[in-house]
């Protein structure tokens, strides 16, 4: 019993270490490729940062509580509607409304 105790225990500290390392690189990759690009900040790059923090701990939550499949489904299609929701840029469509005329 003591072993599997152990084993355990040692797979909850790799899965913390790891989430906590591919959420790291990821906020790294995110800015650097902002940077690289010479872009600010914005709603795809916030979206990007979210999944990026949001499966890991999603992931976590799997692993370390109780949580009934149904809660983490729930917890999965929030992210898939979130990372597949479109945005739209506010700017764009507010500049082509004031470049129409209006017809008589």
């Amino acid at each position: 019993m003591e072993t599997a105790l152990n084993s355990t225990s040692w797979l909850h500290i790799v899965a913390v270490f790891g989430a906590v390392a591919v959420m790291l690189v990821g906020v790294w990759l995110v800015f650097d490729r902002l940077k690289a690009l010479k872009q600010g900040f914005g709603p795809n790059s916030l979206k990007a940062l979210g999944v990026i923090l949001f499966l890991p701990i999603l992931l976590l939550l799997a692993i370390l509580t109780n949580f009934k499949t149904e809660t983490l489904a729930a917890l999965l299609g929030t992210v898939a509607g979130y990372v597949l929701s479109s945005t739209e840029d506010k700017t764009k469509s507010k500049s082509n409304q004031d470049n129409s005329t209006p017809t008589p």
